[in-house]
């Protein structure tokens, strides 16, 4: 383990390699933070009503995310980091805890990537592709679901096993349906989203990160009209329901913004299942399954898309 020492003294900072776009807002417009939750690799921010999250580059690229040159062994709670130490930034200096500092200076800004040009074809062959992988994968949480999208069927068979999938099978039924009726053009409001939201265990609940993958994909598919009027009935609910981590990175999947893992999971989907494997391994390792479930909800407005007659080349 590396010494604390060595990287929280005073005189220096980390570096700040990467910020999400929606990190450098909440930045820019606070000045004072707590900590609210720190992990073995990463911690949570709260500035006023919304948050960023601190880690190293292994992170990954997202909305939320302060990805720092963070040296490879180290542990934040092994420098003495805990929940209620205050954050304080001063110009591009940011400052957390008693002993930890960062340097904002010269950090890139990530956002989502621009809608895509795809063709029907490739995108369909994508799903097969995608469908088979789960079905040898067996991945958690949600992503048993994945297993059918090439399919007509809303469930695997075994699902009845899992009590999770049981309980969010009819919501997300109903939002695969409205998802179908809205895509052809109909003004219906959105389902209830009640049985989804908060559903699950962990900091993002599962119902959660389906919903992110589900917004942030139609914003990336170029439907923003459609991600807008879902978005209308899910963060009601959220800011009642859900954890305000949880809800901050559902207010960011509401304007596009999600994970670079899921926007590299779809360029694949969309290029025929080009090195698919490897971004289903990438998938794999966000959180304990909330790289699936948000993998879900975003796969799922493929298959929609793809279930359109008028599917354009352009997708939109």
């Amino acid at each position: 383990m590396l010494k604390p020492e060595a990287v929280t003294g005073r005189e220096r900072a980390m570096a700040v390699a990467v910020l999400g776009r929606f990190a450098q807002a909440i930045l820019n417009a606070h000045t004072h933070g707590l900590v609210i939750a720190v992990f073995r690799r990463s911690f949570y921010i709260r500035f006023g009503d919304e948050v960023v999250c601190v880690g190293p580059p292994g992170l990954g690229k997202g909305p939320l995310n302060v990805l720092a040159d963070v040296p490879s062994d180290l542990e934040w709670p092994a420098v003495g980091l805990a929940t209620q130490q205050n954050a304080l930034r001063s110009g591009a200096l940011l400052s957390v805890g008693a002993r930890l500092r960062f340097d904002l200076n010269g950090a890139a800004v990530w956002q989502a990537p621009p809608s895509p040009v795809f063709s029907a074809a490739e995108l369909r062959q994508g799903l097969r592709l995608l469908a088979d992988s789960a079905r040898r994968r067996a991945p958690g949480g949600l992503g048993v679901l994945l297993t059918t999208l090439d399919q007509t069927e809303t469930a695997p068979p075994h699902a009845k096993d899992d009590p999770l999938v049981q309980a969010a099978l009819w919501p997300i039924a109903a939002i695969w349906h409205w998802l179908g009726m809205a895509l052809a053009g109909s003004p219906e409001v959105p389902p209830s989203v009640d049985g989804l939201v908060a559903l699950g265990p962990g900091l993002t609940p599962s119902g959660d990160d389906f919903l992110c993958g589900v917004m942030a994909a139609l914003v990336y598919f170029g439907h923003r009209d459609i991600a807008a009027r879902l978005a209308a009935v899910v963060l009601p609910v959220a800011l009642r329901e859900t954890s305000l981590i949880s809800a901050a990175y559902l207010s960011c999947a509401t304007q596009g913004q999600a994970s670079a893992v899921l926007f590299d999971a779809l360029e694949s989907i969309l290029a025929g299942g080009r090195d698919l494997e490897a971004r289903l391994d990438a998938v794999h390792a966000v959180g304990h399954t909330s790289g699936w479930d948000s993998l879900v909800g975003a796969a799922g407005v493929c298959a929609a898309l793809a279930r359109q007659p008028a599917l354009s080349a352009s997708g939109s």
